[in-house]
């Protein structure tokens, strides 16, 4: 199953198969597509693609049950099917929810072996809603960690930012068509990149040299503007893009890799412009790489991606103290700040303590956003 496309657009699990599923209309040739999941029945309609079942053994097609080990065995199961899926693949995108079995226990294990086979490898992860509960939060942020180790690149998406995108009342498709637009828009302008016919064409190695590291802090946004001044428009869009905004996320990156798309109608003025607004609000001082493409489909609008990247930030090693234990230099030296961590500070590692759906633990004037007075 191996593909000669130059991104492959990989769903894994229930949350990861159906975003591909739904991403794959709006999706350009350039990108292939391939589903994975535990879960036979999932998989029995087909999709976009090809499929692959993961641990045909150890769960006989019924899924994972929500346990992440189970999920991890059922990756490393299949590896060699994995491997020749990944073959010769110069980008992998993986798309996956986190919470769960499949996606908690497979994805880091996925993603290291697209990673050994050659690709960068850039994961998208949704976390759980926080009504979900304690347990599948805790899943998910344990599985951020190890998925941020083995791929180059990560985006998290919060599925309760989404709800704050639509009104109350909307139905709930509303919140994950929010999702896709912003991460089927952007993939769609970095496919496009790498497409026969650009102003300012580039190739799948920008990525790799974007990505260079494993464990990368990753910025990812996407913006449309239509009519007059639709390039600025869709530049302070992708500015503003929740997904450059969500908890944890990077403010400033040192390479930008933006692509800019419009009718026949964009100038290169334009499309400069709508660049500098973007590197005046995420970096870019050390790389910024552009892609311009026309599309005539695309009439008076401009659509603007922007992917950026930092080195990961070496963890500085400890001095130990007199009689004190040495800190072991085979441990990761990049992990993602969580916002429980930070909220939770030495109650980070201790079960939650719910009273009327509240954490407990996070002192009274955090949970209640109350400004402390200045010391004397």
């Amino acid at each position: 199953m191996a593909s000669s496309a130059a991104i492959l657009l990989v769903g894994l699990g229930g949350a990861g198969c159906a975003m591909v599923t739904r991403l794959s209309a709006q999706l350009p040739a350039e990108v292939a597509m391939a589903l994975l999941d535990t879960d036979a029945r999932a998989l029995s309609g087909g999709g976009p693609g090809g499929t692959l079942q993961l641990g045909r053994a150890q769960t006989r097609g019924m899924g994972t049950g929500g346990e992440a080990a189970l999920g991890l065995a059922s990756a490393e199961a299949e590896e060699p099917a994995l491997r020749r899926l990944f073959a010769g693949v110069p980008v992998v995108v993986l798309v996956t929810g986190l919470g769960g079995g499949t996606g908690s226990g497979a994805a880091s294990v996925v993603a290291g072996f697209a990673a050994e086979c050659g690709a960068t490898v850039l994961s998208f992860a949704t976390m759980p809603f926080s009504h979900e509960g304690e347990r599948r939060m805790r899943q998910a942020n344990d599985a951020t960690v190890k998925l941020g180790q083995k791929c180059h690149g990560l985006v998290v998406v919060h599925n309760d930012l989404l709800l704050q995108q639509v009104t109350p009342d909307a139905p709930l498709s509303e919140s994950f068509a929010a999702a896709d637009k912003w991460v089927g828009g952007a993939l769609r302008g970095i496919a496009s990149a790498f497409a026969p016919g650009a102003l300012i064409a580039a190739d799948p190695a920008v990525l790799k040299s974007l990505l260079a590291t494993p464990g990368s802090p990753t910025l990812f946004a996407f913006g449309v503007g239509q009519g007059e001044g639709a390039a600025m428009k869709a530049a302070r869009a992708a500015c503003d893009c929740p997904l450059a905004h969500a908890p944890g996320t990077v403010a400033k990156v040192a390479s930008l890799f933006v692509t800019v798309a419009g009718g026949t109608a964009m100038t290169s003025t334009e499309a400069f412009e709508a660049v500098g607004a973007v590197r005046t609000r995420f970096g870019g001082e050390t790389s910024t790489i552009l892609c311009a493409r026309i599309d005539p489909a695309l009439g008076d609008r401009i659509e603007v991606a922007v992917l950026g990247a930092s080195l990961p930030t070496p963890k500085a090693p400890a001095k130990p103290k007199k009689g004190g234990k040495v800190e072991d230099p085979a441990q990761p030296i990049f992990e993602f700040a969580t916002e429980e961590s930070m909220r939770r500070g030495l109650f980070g590692g201790t079960p939650m303590t719910f009273i009327d759906g509240q954490d407990v633990d996070v002192p009274a004037y955090i949970r209640k956003a109350v400004r402390l007075p200045p010391a004397p």
